[in-house]
């Protein structure tokens, strides 16, 4: 049987979560413990470029269960000097996933990336960039 679907909450990492996204953190990117726990003061701070926004799901009872990391670019060659979300990193625990956790998470940055009026949202995989095909900038909705 499948993993079930679960329940979280999206919303916009906060001080109070720093703790927390630094150990997942340094779960997708092992061995940079100190420079996550600085790049995480630098980005409470606003004195980081990238990563402009970091979204986090959690549960019911509170528990981080994923986070998503966003810039903006405008140096992909795919397209041609427009702004583009870009999502720099994604993670989520082990027994969290297969969950539509990720699905989620990506859908709420879409709306963060119109918000920030770019055209795209993109990530890369295998060393390729891939362009989000759904993703529709907010002059194109309406």
């Amino acid at each position: 049987m499948p993993p079930q679907p679960v329940g979280v909450e999206i919303r916009p990492i906060t001080r109070d979560d720093a703790p927390r996204w630094e150990g997942l953190r340094c779960a997708l990117w092992p061995g940079h413990d100190a420079e996550h726990r600085q790049e995480i003061a630098a980005f409470f701070a606003g004195a980081l470029p990238e990563p402009a926004a970091v979204l986090e799901a959690e549960n019911e009872e509170g528990r981080m269960l994923a986070f998503a990391e966003f810039s903006i670019r405008d140096d992909l060659t795919e397209l041609q000097g427009r702004r583009a979300g870009y999502v720099e990193g994604l993670y989520v625990i082990p027994e969290a996933r297969n969950r539509g956790i990720a699905r989620k998470l990506l859908q709420a940055s879409r709306d963060w990336v119109r918000g920030q009026g770019c055209v795209a949202l993109a990530s890369d995989r295998a060393d390729r960039i891939i362009v989000d095909r759904h993703f529709q900038p907010s002059a194109e909705r309406d």
